[in-house]
């Protein structure tokens, strides 16, 4: 759980990616983009929400630290 809590806390510190410029035709891969897309946005989310406890003058592992109780 630690490690989920530091990746969302990182996610959320960087910048997200640009979306595609080129979309896919194909629609099986468009599907999978927007699986990718939700997925990339519950994490940032969570990371938001773990900010709110941990501030962000914390070091990655440092909030990890903090919020490691709250997730236990």
């Amino acid at each position: 759980m630690r490690a989920v809590v530091r990746q969302a806390v990182r996610d959320v510190r960087t910048a997200p990616p640009p979306p595609p410029a080129d979309p896919s035709a194909d629609p099986t891969i468009a599907a999978l983009r927007r699986v990718v897309d939700d997925l990339a946005a519950s994490t940032r989310a969570i990371g938001e929400l773990m900010l709110e406890v941990a501030p962000a003058c914390l070091s990655d592992t440092e909030a990890a630290d903090v919020l490691a109780l709250l997730c236990d």
